[in-house]
């Protein structure tokens, strides 16, 4: 039987064995793999699109396996399905699509930067054609037990899986966009699985134990803050909330404006939702908190004459400047030890609101309009919880 001759992108060469320097025999591969367009900038700094003809070439050392690659290679050019050598890391694949998330809020790039970060510090230099499922796997279990640096070089704290699953879905994004450039032909971060949601409890407190915190702040400057806590704002909404929003002879306020900390900027603007851009009737006791914080911002500012710093807002220090969305977390902490109560978050506080009104009758989907959901059944999932003393008045009814 005739030998079947080389079809033409194969060429049988001679090549010199750099350690025992004798002669060997290797099939050379060589496959048109069409065009390939790369982004280059030129000495003014200004980015050019250059598009030029690409070719596939290997050495392999026998004819089967030339032939099996040329066959294969040929197969993925005539299908699109071609990936030509990129030298793009994970690092530039996460920054290149972190950058063309135009439409997200700051706070939420923030985030998605925040959670990115080990990416980037741990499999930052691999390139992108390169990264493995086994790659992504180590960094999940590394970060679940804790210790890997942070930008500081401080050990990180274990994450939950929560922020895991978090992390794996921002992953997830980036390469399924690498996918569509052609730069990788499958998606390792699909590949992984995400780990079982935590059942975790949210702490509230009790209505004996709202009642004994709004007693000890009641002659605090701050009192009207933690009035607006308990009444289910988030800490972004309290910041932000001016006083052209509030109108104490309606007893109505509008939550139109919010001051987030993103790092170590405030970010000001409306809520991010619909639903969370809301109005709300004003309580009593809400109201009178509303009118001493006023009385007393304008004693401040009576006292400290053209010094006092005014602002819009309805949460200011006596300076009258705009309160940093932290020093709430911060002075809550603080209200908390000194009433002699246990921790609770300061968004526990809406938790709080939440159950409080679900365990007095209230609607949930009352509740979710209150809250500035866009689902009541995600209210009732998150946000409503149980209480021991509701438990204990509810066990009598066995009796």
């Amino acid at each position: 039987m005739a030998r079947q001759q080389l079809p033409p992108q194969i060429r049988k060469i001679s090549v010199r064995d750099r350690k025992s320097g004798r002669q060997l025999t290797r099939y050379e591969v060589t496959v048109d793999t069409g065009s390939k367009t790369t982004v280059k900038v030129d000495a003014a700094g200004v980015p050019q699109t250059v598009t030029r003809r690409t070719q596939s070439r290997r050495r392999y050392s026998t004819e089967q396996a030339a032939r099996s690659a040329l066959a294969e290679t040929l197969n993925s050019v005539n299908n699109g399905l071609y990936v030509h050598t990129s030298q793009l890391t994970v690092e530039m694949a996460v920054n290149y699509w972190l950058e063309s998330k135009h439409s997200l809020k700051p706070s939420s790039l923030h985030g998605h930067r925040t959670n990115l970060q080990p990416v980037i510090s741990e499999l930052g230099h691999i390139p992108v054609q390169k990264l493995t499922k086994p790659n992504v796997e180590s960094l999940v279990r590394n970060l679940r037990n804790g210790g890997l640096p942070t930008k500081q070089g401080r050990p990180r704290k274990p994450w939950s899986a929560r922020t895991v699953n978090y992390m794996l879905g921002l992953i997830t994004a980036i390469l399924q966009d690498q996918m569509k450039q052609g730069n990788v032909i499958r998606n390792v971060g699909a590949m992984v699985d995400r780990l079982p949601a935590e059942a975790t409890e949210m702490q509230t407190l009790s209505k004996l134990e709202v009642d004994k915190l709004l007693a000890h702040v009641a002659r605090e400057p701050m009192q009207h803050a933690w009035q607006l806590a308990m009444h289910g704002m988030r800490r972004g909404e309290i910041a932000g909330l001016r006083w052209e929003d509030v109108d104490l002879d309606k007893a109505k306020l509008k939550v139109a404006n919010t001051r987030i900390a993103v790092g170590s900027d405030i970010i000001e603007g409306p809520p991010k939702t619909k639903k969370s851009r809301r109005t709300l009737p004003i309580s009593k006791p809400l109201e009178a908190a509303l009118r001493a914080a006023r009385a007393q911002q304008a004693r401040d500012k009576l006292s400290l004459g053209e010094h006092y710093q005014e602002s819009e807002y309805v949460v200011r220090l006596p300076s009258g400047q705009a309160v940093h969305p932290n020093l709430l977390t911060f002075r809550w902490k603080k209200i908390l030890e000194s009433a002699q109560l246990r921790h609770v978050r300061l968004h526990d506080a809406r938790h709080t609101c939440a159950t409080l009104m679900h365990l007095q009758g209230i609607p949930i989907a009352v509740i979710a309009a209150w809250l500035g959901h866009a689902s009541a059944a995600f209210t009732l999932s998150v946000y409503t919880h149980s209480q021991e003393d509701a438990l204990i008045e509810a066990a009598t009814s066995f009796k």
